[in-house]
């Protein structure tokens, strides 16, 4: 399959290479470069919350989330501070 290459360095991926990786509008790809074949590698990459899932948790171990309460009073406090 053959894409052409844009002013910009920009290619279209065709639309059914983007249905068959699942790439939507605003999808980030990981590309890889192999110089020994001259050719590049894309796949779709992972989403960001997904490799940060859990690592905060051994920091947050032990410790309480602030009550509704707690969170107005730190609010109206450092709006406070601010004026």
């Amino acid at each position: 399959m053959l894409m052409k290459v844009f002013n910009k360095g920009q290619v279209v991926i065709p639309a059914a290479i983007r249905k068959e990786l699942g790439l939507n509008v605003g999808d980030m790809l990981d590309i890889n470069l192999n110089s020994d074949r001259a050719c590049i590698e894309l796949k779709k990459a992972e989403k960001a919350s997904g490799r940060l899932a859990g690592s905060l948790s051994t920091y947050a171990r032990g410790k309480t989330f602030p009550s509704k309460k707690q969170m107005r009073n730190a609010l109206a406090k450092g709006m406070a501070h601010e004026a």
